[in-house]
């Protein structure tokens, strides 16, 4: 009996993943079963830099794990599609996401497609609040990050679209405000990162 629930939970996932593959996929866009991608940051003066290299590391990371889903659809498909993603010790930055500067990227590095972030907004904030003799205190991260996927041969826009990612912590103690469990700033604003790299990174391989 387990095995046929784990069967159909296996079953499950694969019909959610090609739920989300309605647009045409990647690898037939350019013609490939190997997908070279790398990412690039647009970058946002109003954003300290240091957030914005987080981003691009964790999309990175979020890149490199092969959900379940897109192992069956593989697997059931019949098709074999492999992705290559390219990093480098230092983010690279670009100008413009114009066609010209696609492509020229796209030589230079040797890639078929091209992952352009650019965040929108990194939001944090703290609050406290007095209830008799206890105090809470509350911190929260928002974060946009706005990602698009083109291919590089004609610099064309693949797909693109607005990530959110929001993280929340609280604390409560009595008599005193205290703040020693709680994560701290930076630590909140990459875990909300974490959370709009997750989703990019489910439709990205949704959509090889």
């Amino acid at each position: 009996m387990r095995a046929v629930y784990a069967w159909l939970a296996l079953v499950m996932i694969l019909l959610a993943g090609c739920a989300q593959t309605a647009r045409t996929p990647i690898h037939k866009i350019i013609k490939s079963s190997t997908i070279r991608t790398k990412v690039v940051l647009l970058e946002n003066e109003k954003i300290d830099f240091a957030y914005q290299k987080t981003a691009v590391r964790e999309f990175e990371a979020q890149l490199l794990k092969q959900p379940a889903s897109f192992v069956l659809r593989s697997t059931f498909g019949g098709e074999k599609v492999d992705l290559v993603l390219i990093t480098r010790k230092e983010v690279q930055k670009i100008d413009s996401a114009s066609p010209e500067e696609i492509k020229r990227i796209g030589e230079e590095s040797d890639v078929n497609t091209l992952i352009v972030l650019e965040p929108l907004k990194i939001d944090y904030s703290e609050g406290s609040v007095k209830r008799e003799n206890e105090f809470c205190v509350s911190r929260k991260a928002s974060v946009l990050v706005r990602a698009k996927v083109f291919e590089t041969k004609e610099g064309n826009l693949i797909f693109g679209g607005v990530y959110e990612g929001e993280a929340k912590a609280r604390q409560c103690s009595k008599g005193i405000r205290r703040t020693d469990k709680l994560p701290s700033k930076d630590a909140l604003i990459v875990k909300a990162l974490k959370k709009a790299a997750v989703k990019f990174a489910g439709e990205f391989w949704s959509s090889l």
